[in-house]
């Protein structure tokens, strides 16, 4: 689960999840909110590997990655097809809408970011600067 906190120039994600895995599936979902284009626009298959210092910073890369290809190739993000967490590394395949997304993520800040065991699972926060 997830949820949105809006700031001025910021958007605050918010996530409650049973594991990690669950909150970076979370996060994916949620920037699809984020970065939505055109229903009838191509899809196109991407895979993703990436590796960060811990889990908070591979949280926020791979957000941040998302953001990067709705700007640089104009990929929104649709549907997640496997994610694997592996210590700091991230493996991921989704498809992705070819097009210019209605709003796109500036970048994602390290300000509040946080991953951490909570009741029942996990919970992460994360603020994107739109």
């Amino acid at each position: 689960m997830y949820r949105w906190v809006e700031h001025t120039g910021e958007l605050e994600l918010e996530i409650t999840a049973p594991t990690e895995k669950a909150v970076f599936e979370d996060g994916f979902k949620a920037m699809t909110e984020v970065l939505v284009c055109d229903s009838t626009a191509p899809l196109e298959r991407r895979e993703v590997t990436l590796t960060a210092a811990d889990r908070p910073a591979l949280l926020a890369d791979w957000l941040a990655e998302l953001a990067f290809l709705a700007e640089s190739d104009g990929l929104a993000p649709v549907n997640l097809e496997s994610l694997e967490l592996e210590g700091t590394t991230l493996r991921a395949a989704f498809e992705g809408r070819i097009c210019e997304p209605a709003q796109l993520v500036k970048g994602v800040t390290y300000h509040r970011l946080a991953l951490e065991p909570a009741e029942g699972g996990f919970r992460a926060t994360v603020v994107l600067d739109v």
